[in-house]
């Protein structure tokens, strides 16, 4: 289950680095649009593009099996914990108050300690999401090259993603030249 979202988040992660970095450039620019009859804007997929990028495809089968050993080790932990929480559970009826207090303590222990390894290993800034990072950002930097060589070949001074534009005529769209520039078919 954990396996399946981290391929997904590989996605989803450089969209939201592609988000800001179009915000900060529209907040930091607002004369942009003033001169846009000066100016030519393109727009590209670039989800799509990553995507569609071998290089992100070897990162996803490298984080898959970064985090697949993590995950069974979380199962078994947790598991371990709802074995723990059972037989509490059967045995707490024939126990002392002092002996049900300890119990108690120490399943509250295993639980902090598994949610603890799940922050560790999947959370924001574990293991995984370290790894996602490592992975991803040359292929993002790839990417937004190729764009940037498209955009000044064609002449275009601004190139938003597809995902903010709310309109856009077909011509203003460089995903596929983007897509030949790294020779993705």
């Amino acid at each position: 289950m954990k396996m399946m979202h981290c391929a997904g988040r590989v996605t989803s992660f450089s969209r939201q680095i592609i988000m800001a970095m179009i915000l900060s450039v529209l907040l930091a620019s607002p004369a942009a649009f003033a001169a846009q009859n000066a100016e030519r804007t393109g727009v590209v997929d670039f989800g799509k593009i990553m995507q569609q990028m071998p290089e992100t495809k070897q990162a996803e089968t490298t984080l898959q099996a970064t985090a697949a050993p993590l995950q069974k080790e979380f199962e078994r932990l947790k598991l371990d914990f709802e074995k723990a929480v059972a037989a509490y559970k059967q045995q707490a009826a024939t126990m002392t108050k002092a002996a049900r207090d300890q119990k108690e303590k120490e399943l509250n222990v295993k639980g902090q300690a598994v949610q603890k390894y799940q922050q560790d290993k999947f959370g924001r800034g574990g293991v995984v999401d370290k790894k996602e990072q490592e992975l991803i950002a040359p292929i993002r930097q790839k990417a937004l090259g190729a764009v940037q060589t498209i955009a000044q070949k064609e002449g275009f001074t601004l190139v938003i993603d597809k995902s903010v534009l709310v309109y856009g005529a077909a011509e203003q769209d460089l995903t596929f030249k983007v897509m030949n520039q790294l020779n993705i078919k």
